[in-house]
C-alpha cells in the first residue's frame, strides 16, 4: 500500500465530505514569490501579505535568507520590504492589525543551522527593531493574534538545556504564552494538551483551534481547542491525516489547513486541503493544492487564501517559489 493509500484509507472512516463546497471552490496561480523560500510563517498586514525568512534557494542551493517581501493582492505584485535584522527560518509573523511581529525562529547560519532565537522584533518606519524577548528560545509553535488583544505563543519547541545548536538540542513542549503589545509583558496561559511541533491554528468564535504537528515519533491528527474565556484545552475530532508542516489560515469563520509533509512509513508531501467547521466539530475536504508541498504559509486576504513558497519534497530539498489562491 503507497502512502496515499495507507493515509486515506483511515480518513475515510472518520471525514465527512461536502461535495457542493468543494465543487464551488477553486485554485489560481498568482504571482510567484520573489525568491524560493520555505519553512515561513507569513502574516496579512495592511491588506497586503507579508513574508520574511526562511530556508531559501538559488539555482537549487540552500541558503538562509533576513528578506521581507510584501504582496499587493489589488496589483497582483510583490516588493521588497526593509530586511530583518538576521538571516531566520521558522520565524513566526503576527500583525496586530495595527503593529506587525516577527517571533522567534532558529537564526539560520551554516555553523548554527538550528541556534533557536528567543528575539522578538517589530516593523516600524525605521525598519525592524527589537522590542521584547521570549522567557527562553522557541521556534515551530503556533503563533497567532487573539480577539482578547494579545499575542498567542503555543507549543512547538524549545531547547532541552543549554545546547542550542544541532536539532537534537530541542524538545517539544506543552507552553502557551501571551504577549500584551500594550505593556509588553508575557505571560502564562493554560498548557496545550498536546506537545507538538510544526503544527498550524488559528481563532474561531473567541476559541483557538490548534491541528496536527509531530513529535519525534511521527506526524499527529490531535486537534485541540482553547477557550479563552475559560483558559482551559479540550480535544476535538482529529484532523483526517496525519500532517506535519502544514499552512493555515481562518477564512469564512473555518480553520482551513494546507499540505506539510510525511516521514513514515513513506517519505512524501502532502497535496491535501481540508476546513474545519467549530460548531459542527468536523473537518471536510476542499480541492487539494495545486502543488503539493510543505513548509508553505497561508494568508487571508479578502475571501481568498494565499498558499506561498514551501518545498515539494520532503526536508529542504525542492523549495518553491509558488503562489496558490483558493477562492471559497
Amino acid at each position: 500500500m503507497n502512502r496515499r493509500s495507507f493515509l486515506t484509507a483511515g480518513a475515510l472512516t472518520s471525514l465527512t465530505g461536502n461535495s457542493s463546497l468543494a465543487q464551488s471552490s477553486t485554485w489560481r496561480a498568482a504571482a510567484p514569490v520573489p525568491f524560493s523560500t520555505q519553512e515561513i510563517y507569513p502574516a496579512a498586514h495592511n491588506g497586503r501579505l507579508f513574508l520574511a525568512g526562511g530556508i531559501a534557494a538559488k539555482l537549487g542551493v540552500p541558503y538562509f535568507t533576513n528578506r521581507c517581501v510584501s504582496y499587493d493582492p489589488t496589483t497582483d505584485s510583490w516588493k521588497d520590504e526593509p530586511s530583518l535584522p538576521e538571516a531566520l527560518h521558522h520565524v513566526a509573523l503576527v500583525s496586530t492589525v495595527k503593529d506587525l511581529f516577527a517571533i522567534g525562529g532558529f537564526n539560520g547560519g551554516y555553523t548554527h543551522v538550528w541556534r533557536m532565537r528567543d528575539r522578538v522584533y517589530q516593523l516600524t518606519t525605521e525598519g525592524w527593531q527589537e522590542v521584547t524577548a521570549l522567557s527562553k528560545p522557541h521556534a515551530e509553535g503556533v503563533a497567532t493574534f487573539g480577539p482578547n488583544g494579545l499575542i498567542h505563543v503555543v507549543t512547538g519547541q524549545s531547547p532541552r538545556g543549554e545546547a542550542n545548536t544541532e536539532r537534537s538540542d530541542h524538545r517539544e513542549i506543552h507552553e502557551h504564552l501571551c504577549f500584551d503589545p500594550g505593556d509588553g509583558q508575557w505571560r502564562q496561559l493554560a498548557p496545550i494538551l498536546t506537545a507538538r511541533n510544526s503544527a498550524t491554528g488559528g481563532w474561531l468564535d473567541g476559541q483557538l483551534v490548534v491541528a496536527g504537528g509531530r513529535t519525534a515519533a511521527g506526524n499527529l491528527t490531535a486537534t485541540e481547542i482553547y477557550d479563552a474565556k475559560s483558559d482551559s484545552w479540550h480535544s476535538a475530532a482529529p484532523l483526517p491525516l496525519p500532517q506535519a508542516g502544514t499552512a493555515g489560515a481562518v477564512a469564512r469563520g473555518r480553520l482551513h489547513v494546507f499540505g506539510g509533509e510525511i516521514f513514515t512509513p513513506t517519505a512524501g508531501v502532502f497535496a491535501e486541503t481540508w476546513q474545519y467547521s467549530l460548531d459542527q466539530d468536523r473537518w471536510q475536504a476542499l480541492p487539494e493544492l495545486p502543488t503539493p508541498r510543505h513548509g508553505l504559509g497561508a494568508v487571508t486576504l479578502g475571501d481568498r487564501i494565499h498558499a506561498v513558497g514551501g518545498a515539494t519534497e520532503p526536508g529542504g530539498r525542492s523549495t518553491s517559489d509558488r503562489h496558490e489562491v483558493l477562492s471559497l
